[in-house]
């Protein structure tokens, strides 16, 4: 009965910190999505626009560029390691996403979206999704919940270096002195 009990516990334990790895899914896309406005006193539409550029460093992946719109979206990826169904092996993936900015005088949206796992394993597909496109057998739960977690922490250093990256007070002058 011990053994019983403990399996249910640990299974809802499980549920519960899969469940809390990614933020809620938006009621009117059914995706999971990262989205906030920000606020950046004295900062022109094309000097957020400019910045968003910069974001996607690599140049690649652009859907979206109008400038006097102020609308940029790029689609990023990452490389995700998880538990394969196999105990003590591990499989390797990538996770795409879509990140939109839309930028007006003095403030930003960004909406970081379309998460997708792909691999040549066994694609897991939307991340909305409680159980992987492949089935379970080909991408275990474990493996499913190590994805999501890792998006999770992905996309926190994503959404901070946006912030950072869109803050930026590069564009303005830097006194350095004349004692040099």
């Amino acid at each position: 009965m011990k053994i019983i009990y403990s399996f249910f516990i640990g299974i809802a334990l499980a549920v519960c910190s899969q469940a809390q790895s990614l933020p809620a899914v938006d009621s009117t896309t059914k995706k999971i999505a990262y989205t906030d406005v920000v606020t950046v006193d004295g900062a022109t539409q094309a000097v957020l626009f400019k910045r968003a550029h910069g974001l996607n460093i690599s140049g690649s992946g652009v859907l979206t560029d109008k400038p006097a719109d102020g609308y940029y979206s790029y689609k990023g990826q990452f490389k995700v390691s998880y538990h394969a169904p196999q105990p003590g092996l591990m499989h390797a993936g990538i996770v795409t996403y879509t990140v939109v900015l839309a930028c007006k005088d003095g403030r930003y949206k960004y909406v970081i979206t379309d998460f997708v796992h792909t691999s040549e394993k066994g694609n897991g597909g939307a991340l909305e999704k409680s159980v992987p496109e492949c089935n379970k057998y080909v991408l275990s739960m474990q493996g499913w919940g190590d994805i999501k977690k890792l998006t999770a922490a992905e996309m926190e250093k994503l959404v901070a270096n946006i912030k950072v990256g869109m803050g930026n007070q590069n564009d303005k002058p830097v006194n350095v002195g004349t004692d040099w």
